[in-house]
Formats: structure tokens, sequence, C-alpha cells
């Protein structure tokens, strides 16, 4: 299983003293964002998969019947 920590919570243990709130809160959701980003992408790569799986038995177990 794996141990994941989203960025959010990671970048809240840096130190970072010499930013402003309004820095750091733009830090957060920039980060935010692209976690967003990167898991919708992984999610239609993972149904694409899935599709051309199907896809892919579907041609295969109807080019089987006609041999």
């Amino acid at each position: 299983m794996k141990n994941t920590q989203s960025i959010a919570t990671m970048l809240t243990k840096v130190n970072t003293p010499y930013l402003s709130e309004a820095e750091k809160y733009e830090m957060i959701a920039r980060a935010e964002r692209a976690e967003y980003i990167v898991a919708s992408i992984s999610s239609a790569v993972k149904a694409v998969k899935k599709v051309a799986i199907k896809i892919k038995s579907a041609f295969v177990s109807s080019s089987a019947q006609h041999a």
C-alpha cells in the first residue's frame, strides 16, 4: 500500500518565513491545481486503456469465431 501525502500537506511543512501569507496560499493553490490536473489525466488514461482492452477483446473473440 502506498503511503502518499498531498502536495499541499507537504508544502505546509516547508520552512517558508521569507514568503508572505498570500504567496504561501498561492503556492498551495497551484500545487493543488497541479495535483488535480495530474489525477484527471491519470483517470482519463485509465478509462481509455479500459475501453481499448474491451475493444481488443471484442475483436479477438469475433475473429476467433470466424476461424
